[in-house]
């Protein structure tokens, strides 16, 4: 049998079950990279403009927005709040405008949730963060690697706050993937077999290594994605469980 180790493909076909894709949306991308257009055309490439990689119409849409993830910051908090009130509102509504425009697609499928929501949905998330953080003032490896993806986003000083990001967003996706946060969809209705975690970019290091090291023995037998992270620009599924960090090249 090949050695797939480090090497990514695109997924040919979803599960012909109930299950939802997942796409997180950040504050310095929700302008750009990630708009109301671009996210379609990012959707898109599951139906069958991208090669109908949806066999059954069962999927479900969930953007999560990182609004509240963006509070760890110097700049002042009323000042974030009100220009992220603003892009998340647009952002949601110029989506829903381009949906409509393709009356084929389910628009009841597609759910819209901010960050500080997710924390209500998980039942102890403020104490395994914590105990990452703990974690990683011990783990050299993981701070090897939170220095290298602060490298990656093209900044230089890991102070408290970026160090505060990094675990929190790693630890989020971590927990919804592993089925410790609900994802709410009025379509799928709580009936998702499995959730693909979709993000236009290739994952950071630090959070193959959350995965790996699976630090708090969590899993999801029932999500084959839940150690799974796909590429929306270049259309690549990266199953952490077949990377060899120490190799990989991104």
């Amino acid at each position: 049998m090949a050695d797939l180790t480090n090497q990514f493909f695109d997924i040919n076909k979803l599960p012909a079950k109930e299950g939802i894709l997942l796409f997180p949306i950040s504050m310095s991308r929700i302008s750009n990279s990630q708009n109301a257009k671009s996210c379609f055309q990012y959707m898109e490439k599951f139906t069958f403009k991208g090669g109908d990689k949806i066999i059954t119409p069962l999927i479900g849409l969930n953007f999560v927005y990182g609004d509240f993830l963006y509070l760890y910051s110097n700049e002042k908090a009323f000042e974030l709040k009100n220009k992220f009130m603003s892009l998340i509102t647009h952002h949601k509504n110029d989506f829903l405008r381009v949906l409509r425009k393709h009356p084929h697609y389910i628009s009841k499928g597609v759910s819209f949730t901010t960050w500080n929501q997710l924390y209500l949905e998980s039942k102890d998330f403020l104490r395994l963060f914590s105990e990452l953080k703990k974690i990683y003032s011990k783990d050299k490896v993981f701070q090897k690697y939170i220095l290298e993806d602060l490298k990656s986003v093209g900044k230089e000083n890991l102070d408290e706050n970026q160090l505060n990001f990094f675990l929190e967003e790693n630890l989020m996706f971590y927990l919804i993937l592993k089925g410790q946060i609900k994802l709410s969809n009025d379509f799928v209705q709580g009936h998702e077999k499995w959730i693909l975690y979709c993000y236009p970019g290739k994952p950071l290091k630090s959070q193959i290594y959350l995965y790996q090291k699976n630090f708090f023995n969590l899993t999801n037998r029932k999500n084959k994605f839940e150690d799974c992270f796909y590429d929306l620009e270049e259309s690549k599924l990266y199953d952490f469980n077949k990377i060899d960090l120490k190799k990989l090249q991104l």
